[in-house]
């Protein structure tokens, strides 16, 4: 049994003899926001949690990286920590990447698209000053309307053109004068993944194909590395985290996320400022063996 700064304690039931793979959400998770002049950055990652990535690798655990990010901002990250020869789920699920060793490329191996121009038109019919962009193929951001300057991190790869907004992997759109929840219901008749949040003034909208959510990629990487549902963990802090809470068969929320996605989690440990994760990744590491 292990604990955290907050003096959590977790224990899960794992097969010793089979892989592990755990999914980790990155911001407000492992990750702390920061701005710097007003612009985002990359974000930052404590040296205690750091040095739990490092422990539950070395135990031989898949480790997968399942972020809301678009594909060049969670690959940045991975550089930034060093995160090499590991999978990330990208834009919610919609891009999977196997980022290569020392974290310096990245191969895409799964890319799941939409048509973003309905998305866009209902968009702009209901609010007319809303702010677009659309995820590349190449990765980064093509821009139909600039977001307020300093919010988004990533790639501007240029203007968005028809053929960007026609097959895209994740529309970002926000607005400084109406909230995440209220650009999701001009859209949400379109039936595609939506998730909402408020963030550096703005209201945001992630919108991605339909089906897609961060657990369909991740039971596509269970059944690769032929690990057993039983040994799946998932930890993450936000609503778009719960479809692999209920995927996983040991779903952690993070002590700051909101009562809902706590009761939808089997475990709660400790919040982001505790350094929370660190428990669980022990807990897994004193449990996994290696992976052959």
């Amino acid at each position: 049994m292990t604990t955290d700064a907050s003096g959590v304690s977790l224990q899960f039931t794992l097969d010793p003899n089979a892989p592990v793979l755990v999914a980790l959400d990155i911001d407000e998770t492992c990750s702390s926001q920061d701005t710097v002049d007003g612009s985002r950055t990359l974000g930052v990652v404590t040296a205690a949690v750091q040095d739990a990535i490092d422990r539950v690798r070395a135990s031989g655990a898949h480790l997968v990286f399942a972020t809301g990010r678009q594909t060049d901002s969670a690959v940045s990250i991975a550089r930034q920590q060093g995160w090499g020869d590991l999978d990330m789920l990208c834009s919610q699920g919609a891009v999977t990447v196997h980022v290569g060793p020392g974290a310096e490329d990245f191969t895409v191996t799964a890319r799941r698209t939409f048509d973003a121009r309905p998305v866009i038109a209902a968009l702009v019919e209901r609010f007319p000053e809303v702010r677009y962009s659309v995820e590349h193929r190449d990765a980064g951001h093509a821009v139909g309307v600039h977001h307020p300057q300093g919010t988004v991190f990533g790639r501007l790869v240029g203007d968005m053109t028809d053929a960007d907004a026609a097959a895209t992997t994740q529309l970002m759109a926000s607005s400084t004068e109406v909230s995440g929840e209220d650009l999701l219901r001009a859209v949400e008749h379109l039936g595609l993944s939506c998730h909402a949040f408020d963030d550096l003034g703005a209201g945001w909208l992630d919108v991605s194909p339909a089906g897609v959510d961060k657990a369909a990629g991740l039971e596509e990487l269970r059944l690769r590395y032929g690990v057993p549902r039983g040994n799946t963990v998932a930890v993450g802090d936000g609503h778009n985290d719960l479809p692999m809470f209920a995927w996983a068969a040991h779903g952690v929320a993070m002590g700051q996320a909101a009562q809902e996605v706590r009761d939808a989690a089997t475990h709660v440990t400790g919040s982001l400022a505790d350094d929370g994760v660190v428990a669980v990744l022990d807990a897994v590491a004193s449990r996994a063996v290696p992976v052959a």
